[in-house]
């Protein structure tokens, strides 16, 4: 579980810290998640947690305080996990082995 909070929080500091990018945001985690077997309602639905994550963190402005970026982190972590709780069996062990395989990626 701590290994999975710290991937997710990787992914997450790697999103909200990237550029704007208007019109592409979004696509690669969307392709990365379609090529890891998810189902589009799934990704979708990511997605869209992604997004509004990146909304709430922009309130604190350009510098946060660990406080609020810890807080939006968790957050976005706990609504993660909510939404893939109520996908089907086939979606979360796919995350799972998204996962799974980002950590592979992140430890070496």
């Amino acid at each position: 579980m701590y290994k999975n909070f710290l991937i997710l929080c990787t992914i997450a500091v790697l999103v909200i810290g990237a550029p704007s990018r208007p019109k592409l945001e979004g696509d690669e985690y969307r392709a990365e998640l379609t090529a890891a077997g998810l189902s589009i309602k799934s990704v979708e639905g990511l997605v869209k947690i992604g997004a509004s994550a990146i909304d709430d963190f922009s309130k604190y402005g350009k510098s946060p305080s660990f406080e609020d970026a810890l807080e939006a982190v968790t957050k976005l972590i706990s609504d993660t996990e909510k939404f893939m709780k109520l996908q089907t069996e086939s979606d979360q062990k796919a995350y799972a082995a998204y996962l799974e395989k980002k950590k592979k990626d992140y430890d070496n």
